[in-house]
């Protein structure tokens, strides 16, 4: 990234380098991108498994699609998100896939595979390149927040999406993180363009809103974010869009979107909003169209189940009927005392978790910024997203969605962050401050990956090694397996393999007749339902028998399941 120079050296008696950080500076783009493409590499030698649910099942979806099998599951993750079905066949557990997510991350993983094969290296290489991709695109949103000028902003936003904390090794995976962030970061700044600049920039808007739908459902907040901006900047009126922008706010000779134009242009047209919610349903309609041929719904029911989710674990159950009798007996003292934890969590969450130490400089920010228009969207959408995580899906945004969520929101934070700091400082720029802030995300991400992510990223492809070696000698490649955590253990041995259900041991026992499991697993991590099992190691009921065959290292139990 960096051209060196040698010189002489009267101390040393020989030739030194030194680094030219001319050439850095004059050629951003290039030097941001050669950095995240060796930091991109370096995350490839650790990420070597999809290594969580997530990525297991977008891996397996284009693996089956590949394979010749079609948008298709081939096991059962969750009961509550369409695994509820009869097997025609004993062993064949493949249905149709997506019923709870959306197919971006999968789709981008076959197109790869077309090209290169099935293998992990090709899944990741899409979401790579996305990841390449972050820094430039955060060091173009400085310019467009905070003007060219100001090129400090500008190398803070890009530097920190290189150290971007927990997010540094989930950017490489076949998940929606990288593609989100990305298509989150172009979005807001189109939006902008096109409230602001010139009302076309709605039409690019729409064609990311419809791919940030395809990406993740909760997508679908970047289009209500786009209308409340919308709305807004109607509201506030003809004169104040047209006239120069106040003191503290972004002036539009120093915008790279119209460079030649001092002045704002007049309110957005109601018909360039049209068009650009026209161009968003334009990009999902084919899926849409799918939707309603395999399901019979444009939008899968299963979505809105995790609404009626009392804890996590619900989401996970096999037996619960998860809708609105079951929530709200519930009764209303529960739900509001758990909202309101969920309001501290996710704010938190938002605030700190992709900055970290740098949080509280952001919360300052946020005064220091309150004029720049540019940044009217993005604080839009962080409210958008706190209130819908808060208030509806009350207990899945602070189980991974706000993390999924709000990577793309990292550069508008660090340069809100960078702007607290210098107010601070009463207005003088900072830009050795500017290097602190870099180097505190550095050190950051090193601890992340060092001494979480690291130690954890393999451990369930890991735990199904000696299971696989047991099986081998035992059991019939057929066989359909209970596990807890089922997709890894397919993608690590290529067995059928259902979940272990969270609402107790009944409801597991009914989910083995149903699928016709022959073996069932447990292990030291366990739902709690299933600790007298764990104990006692044995158990009947509904018919069937599980009886203990095997204990291996670390506390598994293997049961053969015998039907009564």
């Amino acid at each position: 990234m960096l051209k060196t120079k040698t010189q002489s050296s009267p101390q040393s008696g020989g030739l030194r380098p030194k680094l030219n950080i001319g050439f850095v500076q004059q050629h951003p783009y290039l030097s941001l991108l050669v950095a995240a493409a060796l930091l991109r590499l370096i995350a490839a030698l650790i990420v070597r498994q999809p290594g969580f649910v997530d990525a297991y099942y977008y891996y397996q979806i284009a693996a089956n699609w590949q394979a010749g099998r079609g948008l298709t599951e081939s096991t059962i993750w969750n009961y509550q998100a369409g695994g509820l079905f009869d097997p025609t066949i004993p062993g064949l557990l493949d249905h149709p896939a997506f019923t709870y997510w959306t197919p971006l991350a999968s789709l981008l993983c076959i197109a790869s595979f077309s090209l290169f094969g099935t293998s992990f290296w090709a899944a990741s290489l899409p979401f790579m390149l996305c990841g390449m991709a972050l820094p430039l695109v955060a060091y173009w949103l400085g310019r467009l927040i905070f003007g060219t000028e100001q090129r400090h902003y500008s190398w803070t936003m890009g530097l920190i999406m290189l150290f971007p904390g927990r997010y540094f090794l989930f950017w490489n995976t076949p998940d929606n993180f990288a593609p989100f962030a990305l298509i989150t970061m172009l979005a807001l700044a189109a939006i902008y363009g096109g409230l602001y600049h010139d009302d076309r920039w709605l039409i690019a808007a729409g064609g990311l809103l419809g791919l940030a739908y395809l990406s993740r459902s909760d997508g679908i907040l970047l289009t209500v974010t786009l209308v409340l901006s919308f709305g807004l900047q109607r509201w506030q009126g003809s004169e104040g869009g047209r006239r120069k922008a106040e003191d503290g706010d972004l002036r539009l000779e120093d915008s790279v979107l119209s460079p030649q134009s001092s002045v704002l242009s007049p309110r957005p047209r109601w018909v360039m909003l049209l068009t650009a919610l026209g161009v968003a349903l334009l990009v999902v309609a084919p899926w849409l169209w799918r939707n309603l041929i395999q399901f019979g719904a444009i939008f899968p029911a299963n979505n809105l189940k995790v609404v009626w989710l009392r804890n996590y674990q619900d989401f996970f159950s096999y037996q619960l009927n998860l809708d609105a009798n079951y929530y709200f007996s519930w009764g209303w003292g529960n739900i509001l005392g758990s909202k309101l934890n969920t309001l501290a969590i996710n704010s938190l969450l938002l605030t700190f978790q992709g900055l970290f130490l740098l949080g509280p400089l952001f919360l300052i920010g946020l005064w220091a910024v309150r004029r720049n228009r540019a940044l009217g969207p993005f604080l839009i959408y962080s409210l958008v997203l706190l209130v819908v995580m808060t208030s509806v899906f009350t207990e899945i945004g602070s189980h991974g969605t706000i993390f999924h969520s709000a990577g793309g929101l990292l550069p508008f934070q660090a340069g809100i962050a960078l702007a607290g700091l210098e107010w601070l400082g009463r207005g003088k720029a900072r830009p050795r401050a500017a290097s602190i802030m870099v180097l505190v995300a550095l050190a950051v991400t090193v601890y992340f990956v060092v001494s979480y992510q690291l130690p954890e990223w393999d451990r369930d492809y890991a735990a199904s090694q000696p299971l696989e070696k047991w099986f081998e000698g035992h059991a019939g490649p057929k066989d359909v397996i209970m596990v807890g955590e089922p997709l890894s253990f397919n993608y690590a041995t290529g067995r059928p393999a259902i979940s272990q259900a969270s609402d107790g041991l009944e409801a597991n026992l009914e989910a083995l007749r149903r699928y016709r499991a022959r073996w069932f697993v447990l292990g030291p991590e366990r739902y709690g339902g299933l600790d007298d099992l764990y104990r006692a190691k044995s158990a009947t009921g509904n018919r069937i028998e599980l009886r203990l065959t095997a204990e291996l290292d670390g506390g598994i139990q293997i049961y053969e399941v015998l039907l009564r």
